[in-house]
């Protein structure tokens, strides 16, 4: 950011750091060993644009994802939520292969300028109630979410598993920016 654009207010968005959701393929190993915590998908959500060059980008994912996915067995549906946001979604019981997948989709969105339109990639787990590690790309960092009935969400339990989960995940420290995201299609 230059001195002018510190003076009349503008800032840059930081950068998405996608190359972090690697952390998530080493941390599942103490979410299934210690936590007893089974993967159940994943997916990447961000944010659609009309312009030409979003679509040129959308229809190389789109590629990519038939591609990678014949590859490695790895199920995927792209559909749009009732906030407009698009999500890939995916199954596949190689837990590394969802992380791949994520990684590849936001790793072509961002080689394309639109890292900006990445919102969150979600990663989803059972064990003895509903867990999602949300990867929030603006802050460049985890966060656990469990959600439970009447939209309510076990505030507790997230703590735990920060306390847990903190040595292998980058966390975002600050729980304000702990966001629920409820009816995730994941």
């Amino acid at each position: 950011m230059g001195f002018l654009d510190a003076l009349l207010g503008k800032s840059k968005l930081p950068k998405p750091k996608p190359d972090r959701l690697f952390s998530m393929s080493t941390a599942y190993i103490t979410l299934s060993t210690n936590l007893d915590l089974k993967s159940e998908g994943a997916g990447i959500c961000f944010k659609p644009l009309e312009a030409s060059r979003f679509k040129n980008a959308e229809i190389e994912i789109r590629g990519l994802l038939q591609q990678s996915c014949r590859e490695t067995n790895t199920q995927y549906v792209i559909k749009k939520d009732s906030y407009g946001y698009l999500w890939v979604i995916l199954s596949d019981p190689d837990f590394e292969d969802l992380v791949t997948t994520i990684y590849m989709v936001s790793e072509t969105l961002t080689e394309h300028d639109f890292g900006e339109q990445l919102l969150c990639a979600v990663f989803k787990f059972r064990g003895e109630s509903e867990v999602f590690w949300i990867y929030n790309f603006k802050q460049a960092s985890f966060y656990p979410f469990v959600p439970v009935p009447e939209k309510k969400r076990d505030s507790s339990y997230e703590f735990r598993l920060r306390a847990v989960m903190e040595k292998e995940l980058p966390i975002e420290k600050d729980a304000e920016r702990w966001y629920p995201l409820w009816d995730i299609p994941v």
